[in-house]
């Protein structure tokens, strides 16, 4: 099987959660092969990313064949290569996991597989799902025992108001429950011991 057309788009997203994540920046790529398969991946780095698989590395993939995962590693290693100008990390790292997130959806298409069983076959029956977001109620009635709120930190203030979410949320999901924050990168070394020791009661 050989790769005939990749794209990358970048959709236009409504902001549902104003303040946590302004934006979401994620691209969609797809791969296009000589046997009608197609690849679907996400990644990010928005409109730079774009001119990154779009007017680099689609020329690079055209023809390339992906026929099992030993392609795969090749296609992720020459790319990461021709990244080089790019600066090897960053956007670039970005738009290369939406190629490849592409190429195990194809493979796996293709071989008519989940991904997990190219990727060495299934480890556990079952995994534990979590919920992210800020209505603990919904979460708990559909039966969430892990839940992640956001919390972006801008202030002292936002000190008790994460306090009140984690106590809200061990209210509500009880004691053997799992409770995450993502503070996405709002938090410095300082900022993140002090809530340690804060949410520390509500583990």
């Amino acid at each position: 099987m050989k790769i005939t057309n990749v794209r990358a788009i970048y959709p236009t997203y409504r902001q549902p959660l104003a303040g946590w994540r302004p934006h979401l920046w994620q691209i969609v790529v797809q791969i296009e092969t000589d046997r009608g398969v197609i690849g679907w991946g996400y990644g990010g780095g928005g409109e730079a990313a774009l001119s990154i698989v779009n007017g680099h590395w689609a020329g690079l993939l055209a023809g390339r064949a992906v026929n099992g995962v030993a392609d795969i590693q090749r296609i992720w290693d020459d790319l990461y290569q021709a990244s080089l100008p790019y600066g090897r990390k960053g956007i670039a790292i970005m738009a290369l996991s939406g190629v490849d997130l592409a190429l195990w959806d194809l493979l796996g298409k293709a071989e008519g597989v989940p991904v997990y069983t190219l990727l060495g076959g299934k480890q556990k029956e079952r995994i534990r799902a979590y919920a992210t977001g800020n209505d603990t109620d919904w979460y708990a009635e559909l039966g969430y025992t892990a839940h992640k709120f956001p919390h972006r930190w801008q202030g002292p203030a936002d000190t008790e108001r994460a306090v009140a979410m984690a106590e809200q949320a061990r209210n509500r999901f009880g004691p053997q429950a799992l409770l995450m924050v993502d503070c996405y990168m709002s938090w410095d070394g300082a900022v993140a011991r002090e809530m340690a020791r804060r949410l520390a009661p509500y583990q």
